[in-house]
């Protein structure tokens, strides 16, 4: 069974434990600790075990931002970074842009974002070296 919920300073360790780049990054480690501390991060959990977690941010020209989506190795391709998004789109007011970015190299994430209504819309350069961050946006919902 997997559940979403917000993240608390009680889940840190989980939560850094579950992020293959927090094991070694201090900034990371600082990052995840803010986005709790604001009640940006939201955490997954199947069965129990933290599967992962999502910072959404306002830091994107102060519009909606999933500014980290990050499934722990062991739950990769079952569903949990879908679960993430949806729920990301769930807390976005239908009137509003939602943005995203991921590596081009991220294959998995450049798949599913247009099966859930995103559309590229442009690219940072120099960011990861030889590794352009696309940018990507779900439009608002018509009406709204």
């Amino acid at each position: 069974m997997l559940s979403i919920r917000p993240a608390t300073a009680a889940d840190l360790d989980a939560l850094i434990g579950t992020d293959h780049v927090a094991v070694h990054s201090a900034d990371r480690r600082d990052a995840i600790a803010e986005w709790v501390a604001l009640g940006q991060c939201h955490l997954a959990a199947r069965d129990g075990a933290v599967a992962g977690y999502v910072a959404l941010t306002r830091s994107f020209f102060r519009s909606p931002f999933i500014e980290m989506l990050m499934v722990g190795a062991a739950f990769r391709r079952t569903g949990i970074g879908r679960a993430l998004v949806e729920y990301c789109i769930g807390l976005t007011p239908p009137e509003q842009k939602l943005w995203t970015s991921t590596n081009e190299s991220n294959a998995p994430m450049r798949a599913l974002l247009p099966q859930l209504g995103f559309e590229q819309t442009g690219l940072f350069e120099h960011l990861d070296e030889g590794d352009p961050e696309l940018i990507f946006l779900r439009w608002p919902v018509e009406g709204h």
